[in-house]
C-alpha cells in the first residue's frame, strides 16, 4: 500500500513524471553498476582490458576536457552544491511534513517528499560511483600490470633503502630554495604549481607504459581547512573524474599528493601503488621541487617503517654523513605542526574521518584500510631492489 502510494506520487503532473524518469533510470543504472561490480570480483584481467584501459578512458575524458577549462574545482563545487540543495530540500520537506501532520493531518505526502529527495539525491551519486571509476578497484593493480614483485624483505633492505632515499633527497633539497627557519619553501601559487605534475608521468611512462593517459591537472581545494580537520591531504572524488589537493599543505608535500591523486586519473585505486606512481612521476618531473617532494615523502615513508622494526638503525641513518638530518627534519617538524593544529582543534573530526576512509577503503577489497599508504614502501624496496643490494 505505501509503495502503490510511493509510485502515485510521481504520477500527479508532468514534473512529477519527470523526477520518476530520472528516478528510474537513475535506479536501473545503480543496480546495474552494483551487478557489475559485483561479477567483476575475481576477474581482474577482463576489468583493466575492457573497462580501466578503454571504457573509464572514454566516458571520463569529457568531464576532465571540462574542468580543464576552468581554474576552480568542477568537483568541489558539485559537492558544495548538492550539499547544499539535498540539506535545504532535506530541511523544507522535512518542516512542510510535521506542518501537515501536526496541522492538517496529511503527513504522508511531505513524507514521501523527503523520502524522493533523499533517494534521488543518494542514487545519482551511487550509480556514479560504479560508472565512473568505481570498478577500478577490480581492476588488475599496478603490480600485476608492471610485473613488479614485492617478496618479503629484510630490515637491511629497508635500512638500505633509507639511506638511499635520504641522500638522494639530500641532494634535492640542495636545489630548492629555504626560508629563514630552514624550511623548504616556494613562492608559486599552487595552481601554477599543479600545471607541472602531469609533466612526469611522461617520462615515467617511459619506463612503464601503463603510465600514459589523459591527465587533468589537479585543483587547490576551496575546502582546504574542512580536509586539514580531517587529516586529508588531497580526494579523487570518484563521481566527478578531478584531482583535488589540500591547499594547506607545504609546498614539498603537495607536488607528491598532485602526483598520487593523478594516479587515480589512469585508473590505478590501491592507495600503495598511488603513492609509489606518485613517487615516480614527482622525481621524474624536470622541476626540482617536484623531485625533492618524491624523494622526501619516499624517504619519510621508508623512515616511519625503519623506526617500528628498529630504532637504532633509524637513529644510524640520521646519522650518516651524507644525509641532511637538520634540514629534512626542520622540514618534517614544521609539516607536523600544520597537521597537529588542526587535528588538536577538532580531534573527533580526524577520527571520524580517519575510520570512514578506513571503512571505505576495506569495502573495496583493499582489507589493511588507511594501513595500506603505507606499503608503498614494498613496492620502493622491490624497485631499487638491484641498488639496495648493491650498497650504493
Amino acid at each position: 500500500m505505501f509503495f502503490g502510494k510511493f509510485i502515485g506520487y510521481f504520477r500527479k503532473n508532468k514534473v512529477r513524471k519527470v523526477l520518476a524518469a530520472v528516478f528510474c533510470a537513475s535506479l536501473i543504472r545503480l543496480l546495474f553498476g552494483f551487478l557489475v561490480y559485483v561479477i567483476a570480483a575475481g576477474h581482474s584481467d577482463i576489468v583493466r582490458t575492457v573497462y580501466s584501459e578503454h571504457v573509464f578512458p572514454f566516458i571520463t575524458a569529457p568531464m576532465k576536457f571540462f574542468a580543464s577549462l576552468v581554474p576552480f574545482s568542477v568537483g568541489e563545487t558539485l559537492l558544495i552544491g548538492a550539499v547544499s540543495i539535498a540539506v535545504s530540500g532535506l530541511i523544507f520537506c522535512f518542516a512542510r511534513w510535521i506542518y501537515l501532520a501536526v496541522k492538517k493531518k496529511r503527513g504522508v505526502k511531505g513524507f514521501l517528499r523527503l523520502l524522493a529527495c533523499v533517494l534521488i539525491i543518494a542514487i545519482l551519486v551511487g550509480g556514479n560511483f560504479f560508472v565512473y571509476g568505481g570498478l577500478n578497484y577490480r581492476s588488475r593493480t599496478f603490480k600485476e600490470v608492471t610485473g613488479l614483485e614485492t617478496n618479503a624483505s629484510t630490515v637491511d633492505e629497508l635500512e638500505q633503502l633509507c639511506l638511499y632515499l635520504g641522500r638522494k633527497a639530500t641532494e634535492a633539497r640542495a636545489k630548492v630554495s629555504q626560508d629563514d627557519a630552514n624550511v623548504t619553501t616556494d613562492p608559486r601559487p599552487y595552481s601554477e604549481l599543479f600545471k607541472l605534475s602531469p609533466n612526469g608521468f611522461t617520462k615515467a611512462a617511459e619506463e612503464f607504459p601503463c603510465l600514459e593517459g589523459y591527465l587533468v591537472n589537479p585543483k587547490p581545494a576551496a575546502l582546504s581547512d574542512i580536509m586539514s580537520y580531517e587529516q586529508i591531504a588531497g580526494i579523487f572524488p570518484i563521481v566527478y573524474t578531478e584531482s583535488i589537493v589540500n591547499a594547506n599543505a607545504t609546498p614539498y608535500n603537495t607536488p607528491f599528493t598532485a602526483c598520487h591523486e593523478l594516479a587515480h586519473q589512469l585508473g590505478f585505486m590501491q592507495e600503495d601503488e598511488a603513492n609509489f606512481i606518485g613517487y615516480l612521476a614527482a622525481i621524474a618531473n624536470d622541476d626540482p621541487l617536484y623531485v625533492y617532494s618524491g624523494y622526501y615523502n619516499g624517504f619519510s615513508y621508508a623512515m616511519s617503517k625503519l623506526y617500528s622494526y628498529d630504532n637504532e638503525r633509524w637513529a644510524a641513518v640520521w646519522s650518516d654523513p651524507g644525509i641532511d638530518a637538520e634540514g629534512i627534519s626542520d622540514d618534517m617538524r614544521f609539516s607536523n605542526a600544520i597537521w597537529d593544529a588542526y587535528k588538536k582543534k577538532a580531534p573527533v573530526v580526524s577520527k571520524v574521518a580517519d575510520a570512514v576512509n578506513d571503512t571505505y577503503l576495506k569495502a573495496n577489497d583493499i582489507k589493511d584500510g588507511t594501513y595500506s599508504y603505507g606499503r608503498m614502501v614494498d613496492l620502493l624496496i622491490a624497485y631499487y631492489k638491484d641498488i639496495i643490494n648493491s650498497g650504493a
